[in-house]
């Protein structure tokens, strides 16, 4: 079974960018390998079209986003991520949830497109690749969790 890799919008951005630590990442984690899948969020692509429109730059840019978005598959909202976003939120707001170890005390504020990528990430059974140490508090309980280092240039 290849290695499962759900990119961040961070990790994303460093791939569109073509950032020497992007490229880093690709080698470190072998995301080229065979036995590597790598997919994004349909979050993610919200984020990073939101993004585009905010720096502007026009069609020429939303093109290049658009054209690099293209070569990932995209997960959806299904309604095992549903329940996964609904048992991560509470959990992060310091909820017990059975057959999960007990909350963090005190409990961890997340954006909530956060919780939606990770419980993304949670469904999918892959690891979380992103550039956002936010997720570190999931690691091992929700997802596998993979910081990727943007001062990391090779």
């Amino acid at each position: 079974m290849p290695r499962r890799f759900l990119l961040d919008t961070g990790v994303l951005l460093g791939f569109v960018r073509q950032a020497r630590w992007a490229h880093a990442v690709h080698v470190n984690h072998d995301l080229g390998s065979t036995e590597a899948m790598s997919f994004t969020s349909v979050i993610c692509q919200g984020e990073l079209l939101a993004l585009s429109e905010k720096l502007g730059g026009g069609a020429k840019r939303r093109s290049v986003l658009e054209e690099a978005l293209g070569n990932f598959p995209t997960l959806g909202i299904t309604p095992l991520v549903l329940q996964s976003y609904a048992l991560i939120d509470a959990w992060t707001h310091g909820r017990p949830v059975t057959g999960f170890p007990p909350p963090p005390t005190p409990a961890v504020s997340m954006k909530q497109n956060d919780i939606w990528i990770a419980a993304s990430a949670c469904v999918s059974q892959a690891t979380l690749l992103s550039t956002d140490k936010d997720f570190e508090h999931l690691h091992d309980i929700w997802v596998d969790y993979a910081y990727a280092d943007q001062s990391n240039v090779g």
